[in-house]
């Protein structure tokens, strides 16, 4: 059996983490970590990955390692830094990945479906979502 290999982009190690001890009974899935676009775009261009979860807070990422318009400000970039990564990774996601990205977009249906026309597999994680449901939506669909 082929491995599913999940790309987490996060600050910090918090969700893959808890993903891993959720999944810990399995072996059907290898865990990648990024800690910053630049870091995610290696892993892209190095591998395929069956599926990515895009964190939207890095404000633990030193300034000099943001991306996005400086002219917005550091907080600013740190605060919507996911939204940046997902705009740098968009032309190395492959047809048919599913990127999860963790912001709500239940009132922002809109700001939704222009973000799907650069990642077509783009999804939000409903505002109280636990780390189980984001799993097995990680997770859903065999390699």
């Amino acid at each position: 059996m082929t491995r599913r290999a999940v790309l987490v982009v996060e600050d910090g190690t918090e969700y893959v983490d808890a993903f891993r001890r959720l999944a810990a009974d399995s072996d059907d899935v290898e865990w990648l970590h990024a800690a910053d676009a630049a870091a995610a775009r290696a892993v892209l261009a190095g591998r395929k990955v069956d599926a990515i979860f895009l964190d939207v807070v890095f404000d633990r990422t030193p300034p000099e390692r943001l991306v996005g318009d400086p002219a917005r400000g550091v907080e600013h970039l740190a605060r919507n830094q996911g939204f940046h990564v997902l705009a740098e990774i968009a032309p190395l996601v492959a047809a048919g990945v599913p990127v999860l990205l963790a912001h709500d977009f239940s009132s922002q249906g809109g700001r939704l479906q222009a973000l799907r026309e650069r990642v077509p597999g783009l999804e939000g994680v409903a505002e109280g979502e636990t780390a189980t449901r984001m799993l097995e939506r990680l997770t859903a669909s065999a390699p």
